[in-house]
């Protein structure tokens, strides 16, 4: 059997499509429950995901902006709340984002790797207590955690 040296490449290739992550695409999110600092806002503008359902195994990006008022620096987190396991979670670098006061776009990316809610939230840089965020993901898991007490975000 005579190998070419196309045919080496075409193999090489197909395995590295096969091998490439899934595609994202873009998936319309709900808003839930949230709590802000006076003059502290998220607002996210793109979710990207490997599936609408936003599910344990779904890649995630979310775009958007960020106004911090009540801090001179926070860092912007992409988290999960587990609703089902035990609660630890790994960070990946591309989860989080330093901001300063005034306004910043992000981009944050996750795997879900959990059962559970989304969320985008600001940390004091300082005191690493909760300066505020937002639930976000489809309308079904929306409505089942539009009772929570979100309190907690900000950090009192």
């Amino acid at each position: 059997m005579k190998t070419t040296l196309a045919g080496l490449l075409v193999a090489v290739l197909a395995m590295v499509a096969l091998a490439a992550a899934p595609a994202q695409k873009s998936v319309e999110v709900v808003l839930g429950p949230k709590a802000f600092r006076d003059g502290d806002v998220i607002e996210i503008t793109d979710v990207t995901a490997t599936s609408a359902r936003l599910e344990q195994g779904d890649s995630v990006t979310v775009r958007g902006r960020v106004r911090l008022d009540s801090s001179k620096a926070a860092t912007l987190s992409l988290y999960l709340t587990q609703t089902e396991g035990d609660g630890l979670e790994e960070t990946d670098a591309t989860q989080l984002k330093d901001v300063s006061s005034g306004l910043t776009n992000f981009e944050l990316k996750a795997t879900i790797k959990h059962r559970g809610a989304l969320h985008l939230s600001l940390y004091d840089l300082q005191t690493g207590k909760s300066l505020g965020g937002v639930y976000f993901g489809t309308a079904e898991q929306m409505q089942k955690i539009a009772g929570w007490d979100v309190g907690w975000m900000l950090g009192d």
